[in-house]
């Protein structure tokens, strides 16, 4: 029988499998195409003379990947596998080092059977491992949007309990196709009679909307559990509430998350601990250690560097551009806050009209709900400051290579929260100090997940969770996604 939790494991296992082969065809092509590119032209390089299909012999590559990957628990859904996915970063960890696993396997595979292989290039196959290892996370998302689109491979799943908690699950599970899990029913924690009296999910219209079933008791949840064949069960309880129904809940549920607080700890780094039978957490704050940070230092330098290097082209264009489209200075110095607090001025290409901030002004005056967008956000859809050869720069986000020349000076991180003024102070709330702590980056976490388009709340949550948990791998997905970001110019404004 397939559930749509086999469906799930299914459909991911067939995506790694596509990403293997489409990444090794395009590269056995390609290497091919320039050796008789080059041969054309009279260059003789060995390269391409073979025939793309002594690479059959690699069929068994795919199979591996997917079984290295089934050993690193990159699966969810079953009984065979964890029933929560990983957490996107530690997902694309996993895939590079399988992918490496699998690909250094196979060369010393050959080396040691001492299979004749000629013809096949290593190039062509340590490039493969490397694309591999970083296209393999967009494969599974494609798949996971067709599973989401097609409203299928959602692993049904029961909530118990009420409050700020479930409600936080609930939005963050609404439209949440990576995950693949949907609420099919949810109890408060209470009986039916005492919950009619609280303000907790019951009333809860998205709820309705998604038809998510209220169960007015524990063995209400329990029995529609066995009805249905869920398996998994998201706790959102207080501590002594969850210990009394442990033992019922547990009876039937092979799978317990217990979630029980909403405040933003360090998650990433942390381990089960004991100590004398009473099982707990250790949780670490990586950004605290001096390593750590040294670390983040040298990669932000040298990415920089790199980046800068690449793009100084467009350091030429660009200005140019900007003269020929708009009167003004071609670049732009805003007045910012760095790390602790400290003032820094950050660079960027002008993408404002000279007399910007009266245009500001005359709309707020006249627009209430501009003024009501700007309080909010501190920012416009539609800002009228803005030049049109300005709108291109912020959609793609090349107004901001200037902060190259920040981080190179050690003001800002290629990758962090993003720098604020002081009147946005407020917002942080007691999440500043936090949020203070580190330098101000170029690209974040926001950015990569909705930017425009997620409430300055969720910015505030969104940045704290990052300093709380930055890892350098959290920095390297960061860094994938914003790539995908620009070339999609999603959430830019």
């Amino acid at each position: 029988m397939f559930t749509q939790g086999r469906i799930r494991v299914v459909s991911l296992w067939a995506a790694d499998v596509i990403c293997v082969v489409a990444v090794w065809s395009t590269a056995v092509s390609c290497y091919w195409l320039l050796g008789r590119a080059l041969a054309a032209i009279g260059i003789q390089t060995g390269i391409g003379g073979y025939s793309p299909s002594d690479y059959l012999v690699f069929w068994p590559v795919p199979l591996v990947f997917t079984l290295v990957n089934s050993i690193f628990d990159l699966y969810h859904g079953n009984w065979m596998y964890p029933a929560a996915p990983l957490p996107p970063v530690e997902e694309m960890r996993r895939l590079i080092g399988s992918s490496f696993l699998t690909h250094i396997g196979v060369l010393a595979f050959l080396a040691f059977a001492h299979q004749t292989t000629e013809g096949v290039s290593r190039v062509v196959m340590a490039v493969s491992g490397v694309l591999v290892a970083f296209a393999s996370q967009s494969f599974r998302n494609w798949a996971r949007w067709m599973l989401y689109g097609l409203n299928i491979g959602q692993i049904p799943v029961l909530l118990a309990g009420g409050g700020e908690v479930a409600r936080r699950v609930v939005a963050m599970l609404q439209g949440n196709a990576y995950s693949g899990m949907r609420i099919v029913g949810y109890f408060e924690g209470t009986e039916r009679k005492e919950c009619s009296r609280c303000r907790g999910l019951q009333g809860d219209a998205a709820l309705s909307r998604l038809g998510v079933r209220y169960l007015g008791s524990l063995r209400d949840i329990v029995k529609e559990a066995k009805k249905r064949d869920i398996k998994i069960l998201l706790a959102c309880q207080d501590e002594r509430l969850f210990r009394q129904q442990i033992k019922e809940l547990s009876g039937w549920f092979t799978f317990i998350e217990f979630l029980p607080t909403a405040q933003v700890f360090p998650v990433f780094g942390s381990k089960p601990v004991s100590f004398g039978g009473i099982g707990g957490l250790e949780m670490v704050n990586q950004g605290r250690m001096k390593v750590k940070r040294f670390q983040k230092h040298l990669l932000d330098m040298f990415l920089a560097l790199c980046a800068f290097i690449v793009l100084l082209p467009l350091f030429a264009i660009i200005p140019g551009l900007i003269k020929l489209t708009s009167r003004g200075p071609v670049f732009f110095r805003q007045k910012r806050l760095g790390i602790h607090g400290r003032t820094i001025y950050v660079w960027k290409f002008r993408s404002m009209y000279e007399d910007a901030e009266s245009r500001l002004a005359k709309l707020l005056a006249e627009n209430p709900n501009a003024a009501e967008e700007w309080n909010n956000n501190f920012k416009l859809a539609a800002d009228p400051r803005v030049t049109p050869f300005g709108r291109v720069l912020r959609k793609t986000s090349l107004d901001e290579l200037p902060q190259l020349l920040n981080v190179l000076s050690g003001e800002m991180a290629l990758i962090g929260p993003r720098p604020i003024v002081e009147n946005e102070i407020p917002y942080y709330g007691n999440s500043y100090d936090v949020f203070s702590s580190v330098k101000p980056g170029i690209t974040g976490l926001w950015q990569v997940s909705g930017r425009s388009d997620t409430s300055y709340s969720e910015r505030v949550s969104l940045d704290t969770y990052y300093v709380l948990n930055w890892s350098p791998w959290m920095d390297v997905w960061i860094l994938v996604r914003t790539v995908y970001a620009v070339l999609f110019m999603r959430g830019a404004r």
